[in-house]
């Protein structure tokens, strides 16, 4: 196994499950741009075991943990419908 932030698993992963419930555009671009936001403003948690992999999961178990993850995805959402970068219908 070669390095791998879990974080971005983890962001991913909470993002897919409350995106229909965002007020925000759910396409390819978008989403990029409101994880990149969210993993620029969370602590990396690198790995490169499985057991390293598990120690992360169970380290990602307290509520604390999703409420900075939920915060950083909110937080991500706002910037990227004040600034969409991806191409209108119109163009």
């Amino acid at each position: 196994m070669k390095f791998q932030n879990v974080m971005e698993d983890y962001v991913t992963q909470k993002l897919d499950e409350i995106i229909d419930n965002l007020d925000c555009c759910k396409c390819d671009q978008c989403r990029e741009d409101i994880i990149s936001y969210a993993l620029n403003r969370l602590a990396p948690k690198y790995v490169s075991t499985e057991k390293g992999r598990a120690f992360a999961k169970v380290n990602t178990m307290s509520s604390q943990f999703e409420v900075d993850i939920l915060t950083a995805i909110y937080e991500g959402v706002a910037v990227v419908k004040k600034n969409p970068r991806h191409k209108k219908a119109a163009e």
